[in-house]
């Protein structure tokens, strides 16, 4: 499971929490299947110590934000319902093999402000969409239910405002421009992560060109990470990294 970089907000941790479907599979694309996950997502909770404090289950991917103390807690909780599920999918479609993309995605929520973000950014997601026009119609978020459920998190200043941020279009620019990039110590964690998944050191990744153009690929496309921070994370020359993506944009 994915390491974290521990911080504290007033004392208590959460963090934003994506997965997807392998090949962008619709794996949540029933209404069973949504509802199984949702299940499996909220009678996990007391068992791992954790607090999912909003959610959105859309048809090749979900979003959590998690309130946690433990990060051991954290991969239990999410190993455990992304196992149940699988084994469930794969019954269900008469299929074998893997159900997710790879490990979930992690982003750590850095203060009051980017919470308050990520929460009207997943709530909104089914209205980016286009598949409802308001965020209270989505069935399988936590619009609704959030207010009345998270009244001690105390990051809106009442039920008026916590409804309204949700129609403003800044906010979810905003927090999906930070949801995009993120810190270089969170893309040297995802570089050492690939590594331990392919078995390879860094310098037997310097003589795989197939290998380096994709963790390359994914930190400068899907993390937004420079080539100058990309030299620094994989201690390879900005210019053999910019040669090879270039190369195989090509192709």
């Amino acid at each position: 499971m994915p390491k974290f970089i521990r911080k504290n907000l007033d004392g208590i941790e959460y963090v934003h929490i994506t997965t997807h479907g392998i090949a962008e599979e619709f794996i949540y694309e029933k209404t069973n299947e949504k509802k199984e996950i949702r299940k499996l997502i909220l009678e996990n909770q007391e068992k791992f110590n954790i607090n999912v404090i909003a959610h959105c289950i859309m048809d090749n991917h979900l979003h959590l934000i998690i309130k946690f103390k433990e990060t051991k807690d954290l991969s239990n909780y999410m190993h455990q319902i992304n196992t149940s599920y699988a084994i469930y999918y794969n019954k269900r479609h008469n299929r074998q093999g893997y159900v997710y993309k790879g490990r979930f995605h992690s982003q750590i929520i850095k203060n009051e402000n980017h919470l308050r973000n990520a929460i009207i950014y997943i709530h909104n997601n089914p209205v980016k969409a286009g598949i409802c026009n308001k965020a209270d119609e989505y069935e399988f978020n936590s619009y609704t239910n959030f207010w009345k459920e998270n009244e001690e998190i105390n990051i809106f200043t009442s039920k008026k405002q916590y409804e309204e941020m949700h129609y403003r279009k800044d906010v979810q620019l905003e927090y999906l421009s930070d949801f995009e990039k993120v810190s270089n110590e969170d893309a040297r964690l995802v570089f050492i992560e690939y590594l331990d998944k392919e078995h390879i050191t860094i310098d037997e990744l310097k003589e795989n060109k197939e290998k380096l153009y994709e963790i390359c690929d994914i930190l400068k496309n899907k993390y937004k990470v420079s080539y100058r921070d990309l030299e620094s994370i994989t201690e390879i020359g900005r210019e053999k990294i910019r040669r090879i993506l270039i190369k195989n944009e090509k192709v």
